[in-house]
């Protein structure tokens, strides 16, 4: 068996379009790179949707920008979560940190963070995050009005959609996810997470509610009809090269550099038009569930379930099955040879569900594809019982340290002056004098002043070229002078080549209205309404957040307006911007979706739209700092869906017949005694607590 230790770096042209792979750290990115990566994309210490990953450091960011210029690579930084008022001065200074370095796109989700980057930073790239759950043409127009280079569409769009969306914005970048774990509900419009637990995914801290069971209330079955299956968009990946797109990205900060050679192997060898097949095996160990093309192919009346089934974990190859078992020993049959420490599972019946149990092989006599296999203890395995395969000892990778690698500095040119008495050393607009005691000597000290100068450590700042200006000719001068001279003087020049900008907060204030409460504003069965509700002598409407349609959905819109009276209308999606943009008559109010978790996400809004008259503040937060450019309303009274989703829970979770379906259906679920109703409208599904109180939320 060949183990990746054996893969040489992957030597290639680069192609028309870009593989980009995630790197929870440095070691992931230099796997990449070496398999055939064109690019990375990693997050910092803060401001990071991947919490759980190791993320990089400020030296870290060093040495992997020098790497990744060295070798023609690209770098990608996320700084994909929500931040309220008082991060704004922390986010400004981990912008300044990759403002020093640069990089090729900053990948975002805040409003906020796009408005300061494009006034304080304009050589950062901005780039639109998944999790602005941008899908429609609109959204991405929106996006490139605002400076946008780049877009990442949602995972929730099939072929037919994107190419439509490629067409209509051709000279925009589009980023399509291939591959990787799929999330139950649209990307950032999630809340599971923060209202059944308290961790907010739109922060980097989604604790999965997705992949946990719940309990149908018709049958009383436990299940996981939220856990829908992995990305693997396979050989579909020609097809979005004929379209157009610019990038394909893979999902998994939070794996390791296993997963990331041999999925950057895997869709390499499919971009490059050879044959992917040695890599399934690896692709599959090192991290798959259930897999398939997600949405990627349109979903037709009766498609495959897109769900994990019975257990929503890794589980790797299936290899064979297990034929009898004697104690703790047991027979199996499979079609690849079993070694030492491979990583074993199998699924075991437990109350409707299936528990892994999970075991290193510990192999004793080996006969044809049958082998004994010595468990740990006396679990008791079925004859029949599937196996897998979900680590290969085989394909452990030697881990690189990341100070193997160098780190990128600011290189001066300096000139040193030498006399007898002292040096000087000039560089930056910075020149210091250094007193020595000069001995005679047969030698020049050019050659040691230079190497040592030379020299600069963990210092981010490096003295390249040195000129030399020697007035006394041959002397010896002590090197510890030199060293002291070379530190003092690094210091200082990196002391002033520091970026002393800071955030300031400050806003004009503007009109603004407080908006009724949130839960008034619902339409029967959606978080949002397109029929209008009249409160206080203005008629509240709100475009929805999710829509395939566009052109009905403003059109229908557009119908509604000339028929009510005082109109207000919700923004929900990124896109509704164009819609105002065509519609400067009416007013409007960034609605619970267009999120305001910051005043400066406020003021962009506010610049591109400049009839609004206010909007609800982030639903996650319970306050907000002046300034603002207008009073932010606290949605205290409201409870959002924990889930928006475009897969089909009567289909999709349940496993129902198409046949039957009346395309209206009201479902409820039980999970740790809360209860959920959930709605599958026209195979769209929105799930909501049932019987919550209001939670009490205060503005200061």
């Amino acid at each position: 068996m060949m183990g990746l230790e054996d893969f040489t770096p992957y030597r290639y042209t680069q192609s028309m379009i870009e593989l980009a792979l995630p790197a929870g750290t440095i070691k992931e990115a230099i796997a990449a790179f070496r398999a055939g990566a064109d690019a990375v994309y990693f997050g910092m210490k803060d401001f990071s949707a991947r919490k759980g990953a190791g993320n990089f450091s400020e030296e870290d960011l060093s040495r992997i920008r020098r790497y990744s210029l060295e070798n023609e690579k690209r770098i990608y930084i996320t700084v994909n979560t929500l931040i309220d008022d008082n991060d704004l001065e922390r986010l400004y200074e981990t912008l300044k940190i990759i403002d020093r370095y640069g990089c090729d796109g900053l990948i975002v989700q805040d409003m906020g963070v796009a408005r300061i980057v494009r006034n304080d930073f304009p050589s950062i790239p901005l780039h639109g995050s998944t999790q602005l759950a941008v899908h429609t043409v609109s959204g991405v127009k929106a996006l490139q009005k605002l400076g946008f280079e780049r877009v990442v569409l949602s995972r929730e769009l099939n072929l037919e959609e994107i190419a439509r969306i490629r067409k209509a914005c051709p000279d925009v970048e589009l980023k399509v996810f291939i591959h990787g774990a799929l999330c139950y509900g649209f990307s950032g419009l999630c809340m599971a997470s923060h209202c059944i637990t308290g961790r907010s995914a739109n922060e980097g801290s989604c604790a999965q509610i997705c992949r946990s069971w719940f309990r149908d209330e018709e049958t009383g079955k436990r299940y996981y009809p939220f856990s829908l299956e992995d990305l693997d968009a396979g050989m579909l990946v020609r097809k979005l090269m004929e379209i157009g797109i610019d990038s394909l990205k893979v999902e998994g900060r939070l794996k390791g550099p296993e997963y990331v050679d041999a999925v950057t192997r895997y869709y390499r060898a499919i971009i490059d038009g050879k044959d992917p097949e040695p890599y399934r095996h690896a692709v599959a160990v090192s991290f798959q569930r259930k897999a398939g093309p997600g949405f990627l192919q349109p979903l037709q009346r009766g498609h495959e379930t897109m769900t994990t089934g019975p257990f929503p974990g890794h589980r790797g190859e299936r290899i064979g099955r297990v034929l009898d078992q004697r104690g703790r020993k047991i027979l199996v049959e499979s079609e690849r040879k079993i070694k030492a420490y491979d990583g074993l599972l199998v699924l075991l019946p437990d109350k409707g569900l299936l528990e892994p149990y999970r075991f290193s092989a510990k192999v004793g006599e080996t006969l044809g594809n049958r082998s004994i296999l010595v468990l740990p203890d006396e679990e008791r395995i079925p004859a029949g019982t599937p196996l897998y395969m979900i680590s290969d000892s085989a394909l452990n990778m030697k881990s690189i340290s990341s100070s193997e690698l160098p780190l990128m500095k600011k290189n001066f040119r300096a000139a040193i002056t030498v006399t007898r008495e002292a040096i000087t050393a000039e560089a930056g607009g910075i020149r210091e004098e250094y007193s020595i005691q000069a001995e005679d000597s047969e030698n020049s000290p050019d050659e040691a002043i230079r190497t040592i100068f030379s020299q600069s450590g963990s210092s981010p700042v490096a003295l390249s070229p040195i000129d030399i200006i020697n007035s006394i000719g041959q002397c010896y001068i002590n090197p510890s002078m030199l060293k002291k001279a070379r530190r003092d003087f690094l210091e200082k020049l990196s002391a002033a080549a520091a970026d002393e900008r800071h955030y300031t907060a400050h806003a004009d204030s503007a009109e603004s209205i407080m908006l009724p409460k949130r839960s008034r504003l619902d339409g029967e069965r959606t978080p949002w309404n397109m029929e209008g509700i009249e409160i206080d002598g203005c008629t509240y409407i709100s475009f929805p957040a999710v829509r395939y349609d566009e052109e009905m959905v403003f059109c229908r819109m557009e119908e509604k307006l000339r028929t009510l009276h005082n109109p207000v209308i919700g923004l929900n999606n990124i896109g509704d911007i164009i819609f105002a943009e065509k519609h400067p008559e009416y007013r409007y109010f960034a609605d619970i979706y267009l999120y305001l978790p910051n005043r400066e996400a406020a003021k962009l809004l506010k610049e591109m739209v400049p009839s609004l008259i206010g909007g609800y503040l982030w639903i996650e937060r319970e306050s907000f700092t002046e300034p603002w450019p207008f009073r932010p309303t606290v949605a205290s009274d409201y409870q959002p869906p924990i889930f928006i989703s475009r897969a089909c829970y009567r289909h999709d979770g349940l496993g129902l017949s198409c046949e039957s379906c009346t395309r209206h259906n009201t479902f409820h679920a039980e999970q740790n005694g809360r209860r959920y109703a959930v709605y599958a409208d026209n195979c769209m599904t929105i799930v909501r607590e049932e019987g919550r109180m209001p939670r009490r939320w205060t503005a200061t």
